[in-house]
């Protein structure tokens, strides 16, 4: 689903090929007879000529900024796909300047788990406390990009993904009902879906996540959940600052302990020449978590 502008580089091409074409037809005559006239030239050789400029005209497809927000950002436009760029973030830009400021909290509820490594795997977005039937909002101006309904109780269940405008893009899962469809154009703050607890989710809550050309940050470092508001009008993404909590953990080996019946943490610490505030933190539990046998847990 790539536009590409109405003017292409063939277009252009035979455009002045036409605007040529009186002057080109006093020399066709001094040369009708030449070997040089297109009647003498193989079917093969006006093939490959044809080739190379549809080759030509393929560099410069882009996407209608109109029709397909950050598309100077963005290589494609895919409907089912959650991360079809697979742009790893060593190779993002250094820096790339966010508009936040028409930024509308998609709920107003209290933070229930956060970005960043929890219980044996990363959790790349921000859990909010809602009710089954609660309004969800679109972060910020855009189109939608993909709704899906999940089967059964993995993954995200029913969600939703919007690009925006200012080049990023947000998830919103876990939902009990999708509003919106594919290619819609949503305004920020407009209703796109109904809290739920689809998928792989121990109880209602909207997973809400924020993407920069496929990769996941931690939402708070551009939004304030305690007013429900952005710091600055504007953000930064910053290679070495906004993605610190994922390349800590792509770049830092972790070991993992499955816990038994009969397990304390006290246990675990001892085994594993740890201390119970160090497998708390690895895996942000609060000091009166309890733990259940065949839970994995982070001890390094």
């Amino acid at each position: 689903m790539v536009k590409k502008h109405k003017f292409s580089v063939l277009s252009v091409i035979l455009f002045f090929s036409f605007g040529m074409a009186s002057a080109q037809l006093s020399l066709l005559k001094d040369f009708e007879n030449s070997n040089l006239i297109a009647k003498n030239v193989s079917i093969r050789e006006q093939q490959i000529l044809v080739d190379s400029l549809i080759a030509a005209e393929a560099e410069f497809e882009e996407f209608d900024e109109e029709e397909y927000p950050a598309g100077y950002l963005y290589t494609e436009w895919d409907n089912s796909t959650l991360n079809p760029y697979q742009v790893k973030i060593a190779a993002l830009p250094d820096s790339f300047v966010i508009n936040c400021s028409d930024f509308f909290p998609p709920v107003e509820n209290a933070v229930t788990s956060e970005y960043g490594f929890r219980w044996g795997r990363f959790h790349a977005g921000t859990d909010f406390r809602v009710k089954v039937g609660d309004s969800i909002r679109s972060a910020f101006d855009g189109k939608v990009r993909i709704t899906k309904m999940g089967k059964g109780k993995k993954g995200y269940g029913y969600f939703i993904v919007v690009r925006h405008d200012n080049g990023l893009e947000t998830l919103y899962a876990h939902l009990s009902k999708i509003l919106v469809k594919p290619d819609q154009i949503v305004k920020s703050g407009e209703i796109i879906g109904l809290g739920g607890n689809t998928g792989r989710s121990t109880g209602p809550h909207l997973h809400f996540e924020m993407r920069f050309l496929g990769n996941a940050f931690n939402p708070r470092k551009m939004v304030d959940f305690e007013c429900f508001s952005v710091y600055n009008d504007t953000y930064t993404i910053k290679k070495k600052g906004t993605f610190s909590e994922m390349t800590d953990y792509l770049n830092n080996p972790a070991r993992y302990y499955t816990v038994k019946s009969g397990d304390t943490l006290g246990k675990i610490a001892r085994n594993h020449r740890t201390t119970i505030a160090k497998i708390q933190q690895l895996n942000k539990m609060g000091k009166s978590t309890t733990i259940r046998a065949g839970k994995k847990l982070r001890i390094s």
